[in-house]
């Protein structure tokens, strides 16, 4: 570094501190070689200043400015070089500082004076009121006022200096009473994957207060989302993301209905075009509707065409299968039925019965269905003491083969006299005569079968069973008996054969259980909408804007391509084929587009995770109205 670049006498260092400048050099660029005095006076009237000495002048110049002038001063001591003064200006950085100054004495001043003359009902707006709050944060404020948010409400001055130099994180104040459904400072209030960083997020970045009470305070633009999302685009006409695949329809539907078939084959049938509904709000409830448009119950939109297949579609328990030798006791048989004692016959055996075993009754036994040696035995075993103890030994057959006792659920309604008659009269190889039909439906004894003709839609005892035979096809670690769980349940589950034909409708699905244990489950009731905490759609003002008979079709369309009842074969849910073609984002363009339908963010969007309130917040409303009834 060359020191000598600053020498007094060589450089041109500038002093930035220096309160003047020179006039000439504001005004034409060229200053003086001297500039101003530091009282503010011209320095720059002549070259130098003239030195004395030894009886002679001599000229002073600095080398910078040419050195010494050939002229020389004059025989007084003035310099040769002389010229009007010019109006030396204050600097920039002196005229700042000055305004600095002005301004924080017109602060304090004003402070002062705010604080001095704003009493309680007077006229004087105090300079520390930010302004009126929103009407959702004005009444619960009430009581403490800005304490209720700000820290440092009510420290005085030197509470407000100290607050100027100290960050306080306002989200502190607001998650004291708001609550969310994960974390408050991350964003949407979700748990990310760890290796994920994310900004740490504050209310105040998309919240503004103190604007009003017209003001809403959940209000946020299209820019602010842009602020912190990688994909940015203009607006949701211009540039938002296509909608994934297959949307709305992830999941599968938990009721099987063909909207393809009804709609375009049995609803064109004359024998029930005036069962058919003249539109979807025909079956579908869309009164209030919002997210979700669930259809009408199965008493108000199915019942006229499929409630009476339901009892024509029994459960066989047990049926008189082929014997080829008589294994019954007949004296035991005889006590217990109270019959006249029976003179033994010395006639071959030959049974009255050609039919195979039923399903139920060999899972129960776990013998085979096709093979009267194995079978024979074990179901003649079991006759006999259904006619001494009636249900009893079927109960412990259920009870056997099941965790919770269930024996209970699935002959509930049974009567024991009809089971006794029946096993009396089987086991003297006849066909057990039944004193009336069965005609309203429950348990009966017919010819050789033991069967269940269920009452109605929603028949407990036949969802019992259905259930009984999902769970015993995936608990049953013999392997044998394991194919004839899987039989017996491929015949209860039977959309032609099975117990009111209730898979017809119902989807069987394949879960876990918490152990991570594969099970089935048949699904009873409509599946409750897909949980998608940051999205939001309502039906009901699409509906009220575009009419109920046909804005369903302006965004549910047919997809005449599609496998519907095929997907309901497999027990994976995830594996499906929708009635509907998938909905685009040009069917929302079409009207939520510029100049037209607002199309936000927040249209659809919510950006917290189930927001709510905590419990204070309820006590502190108790409180409020308790202090105002007591004024």
């Amino acid at each position: 570094m060359d020191d000598s670049r600053f020498s007094h006498d060589k450089s041109p260092y500038e002093r930035p501190n220096f309160p003047y400048r020179c006039g000439r050099g504001a005004l034409w660029r060229t200053p003086c070689f001297k500039g101003p005095k530091i009282d503010g006076s011209c320095g720059g009237t002549q070259d130098c200043e003239p030195f004395l000495s030894k009886g002679r002048w001599s000229c002073r110049r600095e080398k910078r400015f040419g050195g010494a002038c050939k002229e020389g001063p004059g025989p007084n001591g003035e310099c040769s070089w002389q010229r009007p003064p010019c109006a030396p200006r204050k600097t920039l950085r002196s005229i700042r500082g000055q305004i600095s100054f002005l301004a924080v004495a017109v602060i304090i001043a004003l402070l002062a004076t705010s604080q001095a003359l704003n009493l309680d009902g007077g006229r004087f707006v105090s300079i520390s009121d930010a302004g009126p709050l929103s009407s959702s944060h004005e009444k619960f404020t009430e009581t403490e006022g800005c304490a209720s948010c700000h820290s440092v409400y009510g420290k005085g001055p030197v509470g407000w200096v100290k607050a100027v130099f100290t960050q306080e994180d306002i989200s502190v104040s607001c998650v004291s009473c708001h609550s969310f459904g994960g974390p408050d400072s991350m964003p949407h209030n979700n748990n990310f994957l760890k290796g994920q960083d994310f900004r740490k997020t504050e209310c105040i970045m998309c919240h503004r207060e103190h604007s009003g009470g017209r003001m809403s305070t959940k209000k946020s633009s299209a820019e602010q989302c842009n602020t912190c999302h990688k994909n940015k685009f203009e607006s949701f006409s211009n540039g938002h993301p296509e909608y994934p695949e297959k949307y709305p329809y992830f999941n599968r539907n938990s009721i099987k209905f063909d909207h393809g078939s009804h709609l375009n084959k049995h609803f064109e049938n004359p024998k029930f075009t005036e069962k058919a509904p003249a539109s979807c709000i025909g079956c579908h409830q869309v009164t209030l509707s919002d997210r979700e448009v669930r259809p009408l119950a199965f008493e108000s939109i199915c019942v006229d065409c499929h409630g009476s297949q339901i009892q024509k579609k029994d459960l066989v328990l047990l049926r008189l299968p082929e014997f080829m030798q008589n294994f019954i006791d007949g004296e035991a048989l005889t006590q217990s039925c109270n019959f006249p004692d029976q003179e033994k016959s010395e006639e071959e055996f030959l049974s009255v019965s050609t039919e195979m075993p039923a399903l139920v009754s060999t899972f129960l036994l776990n013998v085979p269905e096709d093979d009267p040696e194995i079978y024979e035995r074990p179901l003649q075993e079991l006759i006999s003491a259904m006619a001494e103890e009636s249900a009893l030994p079927v109960e412990d057959l259920i009870n056997s083969k099941t965790e919770i006792p269930q024996a209970d659920k699935l002959l509930m309604g049974m009567n024991p006299e009809v089971l006794k008659r029946a096993a009396c009269s089987w086991g003297l190889n006849l066909e057990y005569e039944p004193p009336a039909e069965a005609k309203f439906g429950g348990w009966y004894a017919d010819m050789l079968e033991v069967r269940y003709k269920p009452t109605g839609h929603r028949d407990p005892v036949a969802k019992s069973w259905v259930e009984f035979a999902l769970a015993a096809s995936t608990h049953q670690e013999d392997e044998d008996n394991a194919a004839r769980a899987i039989a017996m349940r491929d015949q209860v589950i039977s959309e032609k054969e099975g117990v009111g034909g209730c898979v017809k409708c119902h989807a069987v699905s394949e879960t876990k259980t918490p152990e991570g244990k594969k099970k089935l489950e048949i699904e009873w009731h409509y599946k409750d909408v897909n949980n998608r905490p940051h999205s939001k759609y309502s039906h009901s003002n699409h509906i009220e804007i575009m009419g109920k008979k046909r804005s369903c079709s302006n965004c549910h369309i047919l997809d005449g391509k599609a496998e519907y009842m095929l997907s309901f074969k497999s027990f994976d849910s995830t594996k499906w084929s929708s009635n509907f073609k998938s909905i685009k984002r040009k069917a929302c363009v079409q009207c939520h587009a510029e100049s037209q339908i607002k199309h936000d963010c927040q249209t659809c969007h919510v950006y917290h995770l189930n927001p709510g309130f905590k419990k204070k917040m309820f006590s502190e409303k108790k409180q409020n109205e308790k202090f105002k009834n007591d004024v």
